[in-house]
Parts: structure tokens; sequence; C-alpha cells
């Protein structure tokens, strides 16, 4: 396991596991339209960050990318089809992390959340525009700063 998580319990530990499977449905169903290219290019950032052996964040990603497409599958089948309701939930879930953060180390933490941040923008530009501008609805714009986690600093 992550030793970084060494001081979360079970429940917690698989929230910050789901926590880029959530990033990837929230703006992906921003505007109704789970697009499949979104989906795809969530899976494939969570892997290219895995293999980024000069990342603090490598062993996190690593375990993330073992479960990211069944969790995601999970996530998409189980969540109401109501853009609202199950962005609703899934802010709460994500607003868990804001408890979270401060028992990591302030560097993992920091970089956990610029990395979700990260991850919402290349998630909403992965479809539509021409190279990336314009790629962002006002939907996904609504979500894209996850100000439902604090920042970091």
């Amino acid at each position: 396991m992550i030793s970084e998580f060494r001081n979360l319990n079970r429940e917690e530990i698989e929230l910050m596991l789901d926590a880029p499977a959530l990033v990837t449905l929230l703006i992906a169903g921003a505007d109704g339209n789970i697009e499949q290219k979104q989906i795809d290019w969530g899976s494939k950032i969570t892997h290219f960050r895995a293999k980024d052996e000069d990342s603090i964040m490598q062993s996190y990603y690593a375990e993330v990318e073992k479960t990211f497409d069944d969790t995601l599958a999970q996530y998409i089948s189980a969540f109401p089809t109501d853009i609202e309701e199950r962005a609703g939930i899934i802010n709460k879930e994500l607003s868990k992390i804001n408890d979270i953060l401060p028992k990591l180390s302030r560097e993992f933490a920091k970089e956990f959340y610029e990395d979700m941040r990260t991850l919402s923008k290349q998630i909403a530009k992965a479809t539509g525009g021409i190279w990336g501008y314009g790629s962002i609805s006002a939907a996904e714009q609504k979500y894209l700063d996850l100000e439902i986690i604090n920042p970091v600093e």
C-alpha cells in the first residue's frame, strides 16, 4: 500500500483511490453526455502518471490504475443519470477529502490537490473544440476548479 496512507482508515484510503474516477465522472457527466473519449482519457492520464518515476505520486497512481476502469464503470452504473443529482453525490464524496488531506504530508496533499484539478481540466478538454480551444462546456466549467476540495497551501 501507499506509505502516505499509513494514517488513514480503510474508507479514507478507498476514497483517495476512487478520487480520479469521481473527478472524471463529475466532469465527463457535467453536460449530460458521458463521452467515451473522456472516460478513456481519464484512464490514460492515470496510466501516464503511474509511469512518472519523478513524481511523488507514482505509487498512488500505480494503485489507482489497477482499478480505475472498473471503479469508474461501477460509479457510472450506480449513480443517478440526473446531472445535478449525480454531481451532488460526487461533490459530497469529494468534500470528504478535506478531512483526509491534513492527515497526509503537506507535499503529497498539495500534489494530490493540484493533480485532481489538472485532471478535471484535461477531462473537460478531451472532447470538442479545436486543439483544446472552446472544448470546455459551460456545464463542465461549473465544476472544473473542484471548489469542493479546499486548496492545500
